[in-house]
């Protein structure tokens, strides 16, 4: 348990920003692994009040694949529930819940209750949020197991596989897409998102000044997408350090964080 916290500020300016969006505030959460900032999350929760946004997105990894502490995160989702509209998108962790015949029970409760507490949960399906008669399309990415693999071992992955998982793209839609794993970020921008959302790097486990991330998950030394902000084409993808940790139960230099991306209108 931990108490230091950042909020990182992003501004995404765009003329497919609807005016009635202009100033509309998201909130970016990943890669809790049930972890607790300050007892019973109070310094994260408190940090989110201060920003006070629109709704809240967890891109992925709130969880953990061994199933423990699962209590933790629900009470957090809980509480923000309350307050705050939720849209949470699946990471490699929620996935491997889903997967693994002894915890599918427990991730499919997981799931009712998430959803009984008005939160929406995104499983390669999209959302219209709508202010008047304006919308913004936020869709939640959830890839193969295969596409986590170890650096040795990893799979391109082909064209046309997002469409084949959430359909088209729409042109005359702001399209946010919420996408775990930011390897892919080239093919998410080719399918058409004009925001990504994306974690699961943890920022590099430890952030050497001028350079950056030091290793990602997959065990690749000095990743290409740390965290940050990243531009492919028209696309734009925000990366989060995240709140917790996993395999490596380190932070050097990388305080969990939570991202805070303001919409404006060109």
């Amino acid at each position: 348990m931990g108490t230091r916290l950042d909020i990182t500020e992003y501004e995404y300016v765009s003329d497919k920003v609807p005016e009635e969006f202009d100033g509309y505030k998201i909130s970016v959460l990943s890669d809790l692994h049930c972890n607790r900032i300050g007892r019973h999350n109070d310094i994260l929760i408190d940090k989110i009040d201060k920003i006070n946004p629109d709704i809240i997105v967890c891109a992925g990894d709130m969880v953990s694949d061994n199933a423990r502490h699962i209590n933790v995160t629900l009470r957090l989702m809980r509480r923000l529930a309350a307050k705050y509209r939720i849209y949470y998108a699946c990471g490699n962790h929620e996935l491997r819940l889903f997967i693994n015949p002894v915890t599918n029970r427990m991730y499919r409760r997981y799931c009712f209750r998430l959803k009984k507490m008005g939160i929406t949960y995104m499983n390669n399906r999209s959302v219209y949020i709508k202010k008047g008669d304006k919308a913004i399309r936020l869709i939640g990415l959830n890839i193969s197991r295969q596409y986590y693999n170890k650096m040795w071992n990893k799979i391109d992955m082909p064209p046309g596989y997002v469409d084949m998982l959430i359909g088209k793209s729409e042109k005359d839609v702001l399209e946010i897409l919420v996408a775990h794993n930011p390897d892919y970020f080239k093919r998410y921008a080719e399918w058409g998102a004009d925001i990504v959302f994306s974690g699961h790097v943890h920022g590099g486990i430890a952030v050497l000044p001028y350079i950056g991330g030091v290793i990602a998950p997959s065990l690749k030394l000095f990743p290409e997408y740390d965290f940050g902000k990243f531009k492919y084409g028209e696309s734009v993808m925000y990366l989060s350090r995240g709140l917790g940790s996993h395999t490596i139960p380190v932070r050097i230099f990388n305080n969990p964080e939570i991202m805070n991306v303001t919409l404006r209108r060109k």
